[in-house]
């Protein structure tokens, strides 16, 4: 059964693709679940955290390519499948909490964007990583590619898009493409230690970190960026902070 599922679990957000018969491919239906979870949790004061990640050995191999082909013919079929993808895009880069990519296996495709899209990319050892979409005669989006620049720079962006060979484990940590590369075994633990100590930090503090890194590409975001970190000043949460730290204890951020 092809599905998203979603549950929160102290403060973090799990979000799981799951289709094992096609190693968790995505579906115009799962694509449009995933949007909704990803929404409903940003919108959820007690998430400080969103984790993305695979059913199973595999992160996803991108988009249902049987279903693509099939609306290649139906002009509607195909414009509600691209409007889908372009939509959960969108709410990807509007997202205000921080997202965690938690890959293991294949990450290909529509998958590699996803990954692109979230904050911090922690990957398992003998993971890999492409994007085939020349090798399908796919015109890759624009805002992806941009997207893909900004991470890799266009040497390795050339690199990926021009042959859409697979990067090894160790060629994604060189390029940038993750942040960590862990064993296997380790890597749920890794992951849930990096959500966790974001989600013990004060929310406006880690929302405006965000907004300040994501204006770093895009200027236009900067007089947000300064809003955020304008309602951070005299907020609960940075009194409780200072407090707790000369009280020598662990702080508790209420997120205003």
């Amino acid at each position: 059964m092809a599905e998203i599922v979603g549950e929160i679990r102290d403060g973090v957000g799990w979000v799981t693709m799951s289709n094992p018969a096609r190693r968790n491919a995505l579906s115009t239906a799962m694509l449009g679940a995933l949007d909704a979870t990803v929404r409903r949790f940003d919108d959820d004061d007690a998430v400080r955290t969103i984790v993305l990640r695979g059913a199973g050995e595999t992160f996803t191999a991108g988009a249902d390519i049987s279903e693509f082909a099939a609306h290649h013919d139906a002009t509607g079929d195909r414009d509600v499948w691209e409007r889908t993808l372009t939509g959960l895009f969108v709410t990807l880069s509007g997202l205000t909490t921080p997202l965690i990519a938690m890959i293991r296996g294949h990450c290909f495709g529509a998958g590699m964007a996803l990954a692109l899209s979230a904050d911090i990319r922690v990957a398992a050892e003998g993971s890999r990583f492409a994007i085939p979409a020349a090798r399908l005669g796919i015109g890759y989006p624009f805002a992806l590619a941009q997207t893909l620049v900004h991470v890799v720079g266009p040497a390795n962006a050339s690199d990926m898009l021009f042959t859409a060979r697979a990067y090894s484990d160790a060629e994604a940590l060189a390029a940038g493409l993750i942040n960590r590369l862990v064993p296997a075994e380790r890597l749920e633990e890794d992951v849930l230690a990096t959500a966790q100590a974001i989600a013990a930090n004060a929310p406006l503090a880690v929302r405006a970190a965000k907004a300040s890194i994501k204006a770093a590409a895009h200027p236009s975001l900067a007089a947000r960026a300064q809003q955020l970190i304008a309602e951070t000043s005299g907020s609960r949460d940075e009194f409780e902070g200072q407090r707790a730290f000369m009280e020598r204890r662990p702080p508790a951020f209420e997120g205003r």
